[in-house]
C-alpha cells in the first residue's frame, strides 16, 4: 500500500523538483549576473595606476605631462622652511615611503639630498580622507655628525624591517674622524621613526653607491656601483636585519648568459675602503654605470646601466649559499613603438636607465636620466609584466619638466600613490601648473611630489569631468591679475557660487538670467577657486 502510494505521487514529487530546480537555475543566473556586473564596475572604478594611455613622445616643456587620468600633488619644494628647523635641500632624490603599520595612508617619507654634504630630510605625512590630499605634519632633517656627515646621497631603499638605507654617491679617500675608514662612499641606514642615525655599513664596501635591494630573507643584498668601471655586488650578512657584518661578492661572467659569484676581501679597513681595487682585481665583470637594483616579482634581480642603455635581468641561484648566476638584457637598447592614443612612433630607448621600481601588478617603472644635450627626454618609462625583447610592452608614463630628470621612486603599499622627485629643473620654468590640491606649481624650482589617479587625489571638484568642458559659459580674464574683475557671458546666467578647492563656499549671488556678469574678487588671496553656475557648470578660475 506505501509502495504504491509512492508510485502515484512520484510524478508529482519530481515535477514539483524540476520546478525547485528550475527556479532556482533562474535565481543562479540572476546572482551571477549581478556578481559579474558588480565585479565589472569595480574594475573601472578600482583601476591601477598602471592602467593609462602613453604620453605622446615629445620634448620636455615647462610642463609635467601626465596621462589625462593622473593628476600630482606638491609635497615640498627646494627652500620650504622645514617645522623641525632649516630648509628643505637641493638636489632630491630618493624617496622612501615607509608606512606606519604597513599603512598606506600614514607614514614617513625619506627623501635623499644628493648634494655636497649631503643629507636626508624626513616628512611626517599622512593622507587626508576628506580632502583627499597629503598632508606633512612634522619635517626634519637627519643629523649625521655622529658618522662625520654624509656627501651626496642619491638612491637608496626601504628594508624589509621599516628603515631607511640611504646611499653616498661619491667615494673621497679622506679620514677627518680617524676611525680608519674613509668618510664618504657609503651606505648608511637610519630609522626614519626615531630620525635617529642607525650607522655607516662599512663591510657593504665603500664605492659609488646608488642604489641596493635587499632580500625578504633580510639578509642578502644587492648593489652596483656608479662608476666606469663599475661592479654588481651580492652582500651576504652574518645575521637577519644587521649589515654591519658579512661576506661580500662580486659578479663575474657573461652579461648575456651564465657567471659567477666571487668572494672578495671584507675584512680589514684597508680591504673596505678598496672595494673597486679589489673587485677588479678578481676578475668582476665591468659595467658602465650600475645605477639601480631592484627584486622582481618573479625573483630576479633587476638592474640599470646607464651607460650601456638597458635594464638587465640576473637569476641567482641561491640568495645566501648560491656562487652561479644567469644573466640577459630585459629592456633597452632598441627602439619601441609608443602609442599614445591619437598616433603611434617608434621611439629609442636611449641612454640613461636609472631609478627603477615595481608596481603591485609585476610591471618595471625605469626613470630615465639622460643626456638633454643629445636629445634624450628624461621619460618615465612602464615595462608591463610580460614584457620581452621579442615581444615588446613598452609605454611612457610622463614627461618631466625642461631641464630636470625624475629622481627616487617609492610606492605606499596598496600602490595606489607613488612619490618621486623633480631634480634641477630650469630656473626660468612658468609651467603655471594646478596640482590636486589647488596649488600653482611653476617646476622653477626642484619638488617632491605624489602622482595618483584623479580618482584617489584631489577633490571631485577638481578631477570632474565637467570642469572646463562646457561651451555654455565664458570666463575672462582666466588666469586673472589681482585687483581685477572676471567676467562670465552665458545663456541665462541666475545662480554663481565661488568655492575654494577644499569645498569653502566664499561667495554665493543669484541674478535674474542675466548674460554678463561681473565679479569683483579684489579680496582673494592668489591660488586655485572651482565656479559653479547655475548650480551645474563647473569652471577653474586662477588667481596670480
Amino acid at each position: 500500500m506505501k509502495l504504491a502510494f509512492f508510485y502515484v505521487l512520484s510524478p508529482i514529487i519530481l515535477k514539483i523538483f524540476n520546478i525547485q530546480k528550475f527556479v532556482i537555475n533562474c535565481y543562479m543566473k540572476k546572482f551571477l549576473s549581478i556578481v559579474v556586473i558588480v565585479l565589472g564596475i569595480h574594475s573601472i572604478y578600482a583601476q591601477s595606476i598602471a592602467n593609462f594611455t602613453s604620453v605622446e613622445p615629445l620634448a620636455q616643456s615647462d610642463q609635467f605631462v601626465l596621462p589625462h587620468t593622473h593628476t600630482f600633488q606638491k609635497i615640498i619644494e627646494v627652500g620650504d622652511v622645514l617645522s623641525e628647523g632649516g630648509t628643505f635641500p637641493t638636489r632630491p632624490d630618493f624617496t622612501g615611503f615607509v608606512p606606519i603599520a604597513n599603512s598606506s595612508i600614514s607614514g614617513y617619507l625619506s627623501i635623499n639630498s644628493e648634494a655636497g654634504p649631503g643629507g636626508v630630510t624626513v616628512l611626517d605625512i599622512n593622507f587626508n580622507a576628506s580632502s583627499k590630499l597629503w598632508e606633512t605634519n612634522t619635517s626634519q632633517a637627519i643629523d649625521f655628525s655622529s658618522v662625520a656627515g654624509t656627501f651626496a646621497n642619491c638612491s637608496g631603499t626601504v628594508t624589509p624591517w621599516n628603515t631607511i638605507i640611504s646611499c653616498e654617491e661619491y667615494s673621497i679617500p679622506v679620514d677627518t674622524n680617524t676611525d680608519g675608514y674613509y668618510d664618504t662612499g657609503w651606505n648608511v641606514e637610519i630609522n626614519p621613526a626615531t630620525k635617529a642615525v642607525i650607522g655607516k655599513h662599512w663591510a657593504m664596501g665603500n664605492m659609488a653607491h646608488e642604489n641596493v635591494t635587499i632580500h625578504s630573507n633580510e639578509r642578502t643584498v644587492y648593489q652596483g656601483s656608479d662608476s666606469n668601471p663599475g661592479y654588481l655586488y651580492k652582500f651576504v650578512a652574518a645575521t637577519v636585519q644587521d649589515l654591519n657584518e658579512g661576506l661580500l661578492y662580486v659578479y663575474q661572467g657573461s652579461k648575456n648568459g651564465g657567471g659567477n659569484w666571487i668572494l672578495i676581501d671584507n675584512t680589514t679597513p684597508e680591504d673596505r675602503n678598496n672595494t673597486l681595487t679589489l673587485s677588479a682585481n678578481a676578475g668582476g665583470t665591468v659595467f658602465a654605470g650600475v645605477e639601480d637594483v631592484e627584486i622582481g616579482p618573479d625573483g630576479k634581480v633587476y638592474f640599470a646601466v646607464k651607460s650601456e642603455d638597458q635594464v638587465y635581468r640576473l637569476q641567482d641561484s641561491d640568495p645566501i649559499t648560491g656562487t652561479t648566476a644567469s644573466m640577459e638584457t630585459f629592456v633597452g637598447n632598441m627602439n619601441y613603438t609608443i602609442d599614445f592614443g591619437s598616433g603611434n612612433t617608434s621611439v629609442p630607448w636611449s641612454y640613461g636607465n636609472d631609478n627603477l621600481a615595481f608596481d603591485g601588478e609585476g610591471n618595471l617603472w625605469v626613470f630615465q636620466d639622460g643626456d638633454l644635450n643629445n636629445g634624450d627626454n628624461n621619460y618615465i618609462w612602464l615595462v608591463k609584466n610580460g614584457h620581452t625583447q621579442a615581444n615588446p610592452k613598452v609605454e611612457i608614463f610622463a614627461i618631466t619638466p625642461k631641464g630636470s630628470e625624475p629622481t627616487g621612486i617609492t610606492f605606499t603599499p596598496d600602490y595606489k600613490y607613488l612619490f618621486m622627485s623633480v631634480q634641477h629643473p630650469d630656473s626660468g620654468n612658468l609651467a603655471n601648473q594646478v596640482d590636486a590640491s589647488g596649488s600653482n606649481i611653476s617646476f622653477s624650482k626642484e619638488t617632491t611630489l605624489v602622482i595618483a589617479l584623479k580618482e584617489n587625489l584631489g577633490t571631485a571638484l577638481l578631477n570632474s569631468d565637467i570642469v572646463n568642458n562646457s561651451s555654455l559659459y565664458k570666463i575672462f580674464p582666466n588666469p586673472i591679475e589681482k585687483l581685477k574683475k572676471v567676467v562670465i557671458k552665458g545663456h541665462s546666467i541666475e545662480h554663481i557660487k565661488l568655492f575654494t578647492v577644499t569645498g569653502k563656499l566664499l561667495l554665493d549671488k543669484t541674478y535674474a538670467g542675466n548674460s554678463n556678469i561681473e565679479l569683483d574678487l579684489k579680496n582673494l588671496k592668489s591660488g586655485f577657486y572651482i565656479l559653479n553656475i547655475n548650480d551645474k557648470i563647473i569652471k577653474k578660475l586662477i588667481i596670480k
